[in-house]
């Protein structure tokens, strides 16, 4: 199973406190990267929605996005009566001392410290609620979020199918190749054996022996068609496993160039090494998709 690391999720709801809608959104990233963004009236909820998505998934960059509308009673500010009262008491007691003739105007109480109460007060007065509806809104748009990455991953993993079956049947036909072409390679090493070995006997360089054991393992690819398979094998289980590994596919698929370039290296047939070259655009189209799954 594969699952994208790119996909979009949302979720709206309306509540005694008013509305909110939560959008999900998701790239690649080599690491688990959370970006939560709140108005400044429900930033205390930044921290509990983090902790929610740190385990409902594995690997990204996800950034996830409230927007909020406030019922009209919490968005006005509240007088305190109580505080309102001493001061105009106090008031009246300075104002019949001082014998003044003009009468107090309630309004301009109203900057005094303490007598109006903000709504945000009210709001923080309700978070566990606020807290609880988010999170439960939060699980629907991660719902949304991850059937489109399962469905992207559906996409990726018939692709990578396909090129991996057409990558499978240029290593029988590299390997088809190699069992034509084994004798004459075998021929032309002999022949640098020979060369090196008659040189031994004019001057006693020790070098020409490591020049006759680096030839001797150095010039047959069936080690390497060998692993391919092997890689190949591997590859499909990993695809097949109930959770998605990207990492692991992409570690796969690096072993498998490295199998391919050292079979490149390797050889002077044309037909193998046009199928290495063929390989090679397989593998790297194959290694794009898989660094989009998580």
């Amino acid at each position: 199973m594969l699952i994208s690391m790119t996909g979009v999720g949302s979720a709206y709801d309306t509540f005694d406190w008013g509305t909110l809608r939560i959008d999900v959104y998701s790239v690649n990233s080599r690491y688990k990267d959370i970006i939560v963004r709140c108005p400044k009236e429900l930033s205390m909820l930044e921290n509990s929605l983090r902790e929610e998505l740190k385990n409902r998934y594995v690997r990204g960059k996800v950034i996830v996005t409230l927007y909020s509308t406030f019922a009209p009673e919490l968005k006005m500010a509240s007088i305190n009566g109580k505080v309102l009262g001493n001061y105009f008491e106090e008031l009246m007691s300075i104002h019949g001392k001082l014998k003044l003739l003009e009468e107090i105007q309630l309004e301009l109480l109203l900057d005094l410290p303490g007598v109006l109460e903000q709504p945000e007060g009210r709001i923080l007065d309700l978070y566990e609620q606020i807290n609880k509806d988010a999170i439960a809104l939060l699980d629907k748009a991660l719902s949304d979020w991850n059937e489109m990455r399962k469905g992207e991953g559906e996409h990726i993993s018939s692709f990578v199918n396909e090129s991996l079956d057409k990558f499978e049947k240029l290593v029988d036909e590299i390997a088809g190749e190699w069992d034509v072409a084994f004798e004459e390679e075998l021929l032309e090493l002999k022949s640098k054996i020979n060369l090196l070995v008659s040189n031994i006997a004019l001057e006693d360089d020790p070098s020409h022996f490591e020049a006759v054991a680096h030839l001797a393992d150095k010039w047959d690819i069936k080690e390497e068609i060998t692993r391919s398979k092997f890689h190949i094998e591997k590859f499909r289980e990993t695809l097949k496993s109930n959770v998605s590994e990207g990492k692991k596919l992409n570690f796969l698929l690096q072993e498998m160039l490295r199998e391919i370039n050292t079979i490149a290296s390797k050889v002077k047939n044309a037909k193998i090494r046009w199928h290495v070259v063929e390989s090679k655009c397989l593998l790297e189209q194959m290694r794009e998709q898989i660094q989009n799954v998580e």
